[in-house]
């Protein structure tokens, strides 16, 4: 379960680690000016924030009011915000990435380290070192006591994944953690109280944001995986990922068709394995979804429980589907039925 940036921000700070002076508005009665200038940041489970005017910077009262309501009300890549984070702004010298993440193939904590932080590090992975937590000692020492304090607050709070873009030296010599990604393990939310009011109940499914321009929606993190692979051998560019869970039914799946159709996409790939997931519920969700957005091409290949009834639902309504995964991609990637 992803977590908001506020709760974050509130997880580092009890766990030792410096953020930024901030509070947060949750409707237009709340808007205050408590400090000016002032880092507004939409609070949405998705990445991308900046370049989709989802953060904002006042410099006077105007400005504040003005980005503040706006910021509230704007919905970013379909995701409507839970509020509005308000920070203080902060003299940066410079910027670092650092994360930890469970490494599932080696079954360990790993730590990703960049002395390159900040909205463009993804155009440098080259620069970005992966360590085991035994060579904490290869990172520079301002940086160690730091990753110790994250692991603590890892373990403590059954993160999977803790990252933080960027991590930042003031001018004041201070470290301290301008964002805050953590990602919950869905199976440990019972023994973590806190968390159990932040899970994201319009969006009930795992979504993130990516820059191609074909949808892809599954039914597990594997299956979606596999089928954003198989776009990109095809010389096509996933623009989401979308994985339904299991059990996903009729009413998840509408919300997931509609939550991709607002980015706009005119190619949308399902690629369905029922195994809790009965096929069949998913048919009736293509099929709703169809009747009002006949211009969205969607691409189908289901198989598994109940599949038979899924058929026969989406061949009564004339909806084309493929039994075989890569025919099915080859003919989303060229945006037409082959």
């Amino acid at each position: 379960m992803k977590i908001h940036e506020f709760v974050g921000k509130r997880i580092l700070k009890e766990g030792g680690i410096s953020v930024p002076e901030s509070y947060l508005i949750s409707n237009d009665r709340e808007i205050e000016v408590k400090f000016l200038p002032a880092v507004l940041k939409s609070q949405v489970l998705v990445g991308g924030r900046m370049k989709a005017g989802g953060i904002l910077f006042a410099q006077n009262k105007d400005e504040f009011l003005k980005f503040s309501k706006k910021l509230l009300h704007k919905k970013i890549m379909g995701e409507t915000p839970y509020g509005v984070l308000v920070e203080k702004m902060v003299n940066i010298e410079k910027e670092y990435y650092l994360s930890l993440y469970i490494d599932r193939y080696e079954k360990e904590i790993k730590i990703l380290f960049s002395h390159f932080g900040g909205i463009d590090i993804e155009d440098n992975k080259d620069k970005i070192e992966r360590h085991s937590l035994s060579d904490i000692q290869k990172l520079p020492k301002k940086i160690q006591p730091i990753v110790q304090k994250l692991h603590k607050i890892m373990k403590e709070k059954d993160l999977t994944l803790l990252e933080i873009n960027p991590l930042v030296k003031t001018k004041e010599g201070n470290i301290m953690a301008l964002d805050a990604v953590l990602h919950l393990d869905d199976n440990a939310i019972f023994r973590q109280q806190w968390a159990k009011k932040f899970v994201h109940e319009e969006y009930p499914f795992h979504f993130v944001k990516l820059d191609g321009d074909i949808g892809v929606i599954g039914c597990g993190a594997g299956i979606v995986m596999a089928t954003m692979d198989a776009i990109s051998l095809y010389g096509g560019k996933p623009a989401n990922f979308l994985d339904l869970g299991g059990g996903a039914d009729t009413k998840t799946t509408i919300k997931a068709l509609e939550l991709l159709k607002s980015l706009s996409l005119k190619n949308i790939v399902l690629n369905i394995f029922g195994g809790i997931t009965k096929c069949d519920e998913i048919a009736k969700a293509i099929v709703s979804f169809k009747e009002k957005n006949d211009d969205i091409k969607l691409f189908v290949r289901i198989t598994g429980t109940n599949e038979n009834e899924a058929k026969k639902i989406l061949k009564e309504h004339n909806i084309h589907f493929f039994d075989d995964m890569y025919e099915m991609i080859k003919s989303a990637v060229k945006g037409d039925f082959i």
